[in-house]
């Protein structure tokens, strides 16, 4: 329950850079082209979120699992609501 739990977190983090937090955006070449790549961001938000709920026992190795399922999740969740909107809209 609580991969699930960090995992929807991460998800949560990624949308929160991508689309809420707008102060990030534009400052940098570099931080813009992963903002507008969900894998990439989903990416940091996988780390983030595992040492959120890891904190203070973190292990590296369970930070980068984490960081390769936060990328493919929000990736996938993404794609699954950007489907699922245009099935509802279009």
């Amino acid at each position: 329950m609580l991969t699930l739990l960090i995992l929807l977190a991460a998800a949560g983090i990624t949308f929160a850079l991508q689309h809420k937090i707008v102060f990030l955006h534009k400052k940098h070449r570099f931080i813009d082209s992963m903002l507008q790549c969900t894998y990439c961001t989903g990416f940091h938000g996988g780390w983030a979120a595992y040492i959120i709920a890891a904190a203070p026992n973190i292990e590296l190795q369970q930070a980068l699992l984490y960081a390769f399922a936060g990328a493919i999740f929000s990736y996938a969740l993404d794609e699954i609501i950007k489907y699922l909107e245009e099935a509802s809209y279009g």
